[in-house]
């Protein structure tokens, strides 16, 4: 689905309280949806003496793998966690090249960069904020082992012509799919359609464990690699008669007590999907007259889980710090785009020159406004109301 909106002297003065330059945050970009459902769940545990990786895991992993439709879910302390153990587990080794976008946290191409990878950046579609299918196969080179697809923001990466490169080249397929749980495309969830998937429950993300992440896949080796490698490199049981540390592994398990958040969460996700589709509708709607804005393009085979409501200025004309700065005066919580990793300083000295002119599009002109399930109609008029304001002001023109 694509969609354009259009905008738009001598005498002693009593001393008092200089005002804040900047105003208390009133409405913050995102909250997690709990309650005392969420605390009844760790009572619960911590009464139950068993606090580290056990049953509540083993149920929030069975929970996730029957909802993406796939075989396994190994549960680990967090979304990077489950990048850095997919990376391994997929066979890819030290030297292997791996495509990524640069429009992604860090953390997308650091986990590459930890056991030896190269990666290769590749641009993002106009106003998709996802993977240019074109350009991964354009950037396939000998060295390739590997592709990295992230579904940016809640919005499905067109993964069936990328999955289809990968295929033809045997190359690895990881979904990056922190900010998509529920999202779906072609009747699928995301998190399906590779080799290996990873999810995280970051409390920016869909649901949360406060932190925390998952790897799910089909494959019974992948999966048995990841539960050995977050526990030390000691062989799931079963595998041997004894514990044996079989890989210099790591201790990255997920613990009860942020299973059972987490199991919680999960019975409430179609609730906050549903919550957060309504929140978005309104906003595209309310936005309707503000002629110098962008909102997202997404396959109309898919439907998203808004884990963020991403917009983008249209042209240079509007000075985005500017407009930012208003919003924030007034108490509502606006951030500006991803920075592109290529552009970090870890990354730059030998990334700075890659040609991605819609991944600098995106982060010089996108902002995130407002978004999270328990926002009240008014709060969200209280943000579109200054939206119209700050973009009704000279000040914000170049």
């Amino acid at each position: 689905m694509s969609r354009r909106v259009f905008g738009h002297a001598g005498e002693k003065v009593k001393k008092t309280k200089a005002k804040p330059a900047v105003a208390p945050v009133r409405i913050p970009l995102t909250k997690p949806y709990t309650s005392e459902e969420e605390e009844r769940a760790v009572i619960d545990v911590l009464r139950s003496g068993w606090l580290m990786q056990g049953e509540k895991v083993a149920e929030f992993e069975r929970l996730i793998a029957d909802y993406v439709g796939v075989k396994h879910a190994v549960a680990v302390n967090s979304g990077t966690s489950a990048l850095t153990l997919a990376v391994r587990a997929v066979g890819l080794r030290e030297g292997d090249g791996v495509i990524v976008p640069s429009h992604s946290f860090v953390a997308t191409a650091n986990c590459a960069v930890h056991w030896g990878l190269k990666p290769a950046f590749v641009d993002i579609g106009r106003l998709t904020y996802n993977m240019n299918p074109f350009l991964v196969r354009r950037a396939l080179d000998s060295n390739t082992r590997a592709i990295m697809v992230v579904h940016q923001f809640g919005f499905a990466a067109d993964i069936y012509p990328i999955g289809s490169i990968a295929e033809k080249h045997k190359l690895a397929l990881i979904e990056d799919a922190a900010c998509s749980l529920g999202t779906t495309y072609r009747n699928r969830k995301t998190g399906s359609f590779g080799n290996a998937a990873c999810l995280s429950f970051h409390p920016r993300k869909i649901i949360t464990t406060g932190e925390g992440g998952m790897v799910v896949t089909d494959d019974d080796e992948i999966a048995n690699e990841i539960r050995s490698l977050r526990n030390h490199g000691i062989a799931p049981s079963g595998r041997t008669r004894k514990s044996r540390c079989e890989a210099a592994g790591f201790n990255y398990r997920m613990t009860d007590i942020q299973a059972a958040i987490g199991i919680t969460q999960f019975k409430k996700l179609e609730e906050i999907i549903r919550l957060r589709t309504r929140l978005a509708d309104r906003y595209t709607e309310e936005v309707a007259s503000c002629f110098v804005l962008d909102l997202p393009f997404w396959p109309d085979d898919s439907v998203p889980n808004y884990q963020s409501f991403v917009v983008q200025f249209a042209d240079d004309t509007i000075n985005r710090e500017v407009f930012l700065s208003h919003m924030i005066r007034h108490g509502i919580e606006c951030k500006p785009g991803i920075q592109p990793i290529h552009l970090e300083p870890a990354y730059e000295k030998d990334h700075s020159e890659a040609d991605l002119p819609e991944t600098i599009r995106a982060a010089e002109r996108s902002f995130f406004l407002p978004l999270y399930p328990s926002m009240t109609d008014e709060e969200q008029e209280y943000v579109i109301d200054n939206l119209h304001k700050a973009l009704s002001s000279k000040d914000i023109r170049d």
